[in-house]
């Protein structure tokens, strides 16, 4: 069996490609079909059973290479959305490309030491979240560990990720004429007013790390007519899902006060995704980290806690989960979701670090297949977690 150092290294030029043409060529949620063919492309080229459109999602992807024999089950978490108006600024590229050449890289592993590698890729990270539905659907409960690498300014050790609920607030009321029977009308406008007087009110009582904000989408059509229709859509962000659908029911109880008071008729439905805390499984991230260190990272990985929030939340109340995260600008001041960021998603630095912390995945994954007590401890850990 060929060193994992040779494995991920014969693999470098036809995955950075991919990358970069990934990169260039940036779609949208649910959209990224040159994304996945590419991806798919290069599994199916190495042996892996690719199947498409999993829970009616026609960009998501699972690709299996199995050796026959038992053992641990490794997934590798694919994404591929880009951002709209900034193209791959928070560095999903990189994301499915890594997941393919890890599970690549550790064929020969599986193929010495049993078991089976998985490579899942779930469209619509940034808006709806494929992983919800995938995690609904089952598609994660199978797997020993889940492992996935998101690029930023600086290598950091998995940490948590905030969980975040998504509703939108419809107000119908009666159109009439503003000037000449205002008391002839019903204001969906106030009601949504209202609502954001109402939230602000209910701060002071919030935790101090949860947020909740919100737009308003639709606040009528003209200023002479009194709005018989009006819209806002909210983000509800907390530590933990369980206080997040707290939360949640209480910002719905200031929407259903705002129509009682302008007699306004209510409508309350989700636009994207539920996406869990994520509950990073720290015995699996501490070897992957240790496995970093090792190929020559200096800094110091401290574990990084997130306000914002991932579909790969869901997946951690599924199986054990690690979210590393990878440098690829060199300067620690650089966010995602920015031009800086974007650069450096396909830059060579950044392939670098990439592909170094593709060597390390795949060492972490090897303890996994040969270390019985060292997967034990996993799921010892992964067991005791509370669950949403």
């Amino acid at each position: 069996m060929r060193s994992i150092d040779e494995r991920v290294e014969a693999l470098r030029q036809e995955i950075r490609e991919i990358a970069h043409c990934i990169h260039e060529d940036p779609e949208l949620g649910n959209q990224e079909f040159h994304a996945v063919e590419l991806l798919t492309g290069v599994l199916k080229k190495y042996g892996f059973e690719v199947e498409t459109g999993q829970c009616g999602l026609e960009t998501a992807f699972i690709g299996t290479y199995k050796s026959g024999k038992p053992g641990p089950v490794i997934g590798f978490l694919a994404e591929y959305d880009a951002l709209k108006g900034l193209g791959h600024a928070c560095g999903h590229n990189m994301i499915g490309s890594l997941a393919c050449c890890c599970g690549i890289a550790l064929k020969e592993a599986v193929d010495e030491y049993g078991g089976e590698v998985r490579v899942i890729g779930a469209p619509a990270e940034e808006t709806m979240g494929g992983k919800c539905a995938l995690a609904d659907a089952g598609y994660y409960d199978d797997l020993s560990v889940a492992i996935m690498g998101h690029p930023f300014g600086r290598h950091a050790e998995s940490g948590t990720m905030a969980a975040i609920d998504s509703e939108r607030f419809e107000f119908f009321g009666k159109a009439s004429h503003a000037a000449g029977a205002p008391q002839a009308g019903i204001n969906a406008l106030n009601a949504v007013l209202l609502l954001f007087r109402n939230i602000d009110a209910m701060r002071q009582h919030i935790e101090d790390s949860a947020r909740v904000s919100g737009i308003i989408k639709d606040g009528g059509k003209a200023a002479n007519i009194v709005p018989e229709y009006a819209c806002a859509e909210f983000y509800i962000r907390g530590e933990t899902s369980k206080y997040v659908h707290g939360l949640s029911d209480k910002v719905k109880d200031c929407a259903r006060a705002a129509a009682l008071v302008t007699g306004c008729r209510l409508e309350i439905t989700n636009f994207e995704g539920f996406y869990d805390d994520l509950q990073t499984n720290h015995t699996l991230s501490a070897r992957a980290v240790q496995h970093t260190k090792a190929l020559g990272v200096t800094q110091s990985m401290a574990v990084r806690n997130s306000t914002a929030s991932s579909d790969i939340g869901n997946v951690s109340y599924h199986c054990p989960c690690v979210h590393q995260w990878i440098d690829v600008t060199g300067d620690p001041e650089i966010a995602t979701h920015t031009v800086e960021l974007r650069a450096g998603a396909d830059s060579d630095y950044g392939y670098d670090q990439m592909f170094l912390v593709a060597k390390a995945f795949v060492q972490t994954a090897e303890d996994v297949l040969t270390q019985p007590e060292f997967l034990k401890e996993i799921r010892e850990e992964f067991d005791k977690l509370e669950q949403a």
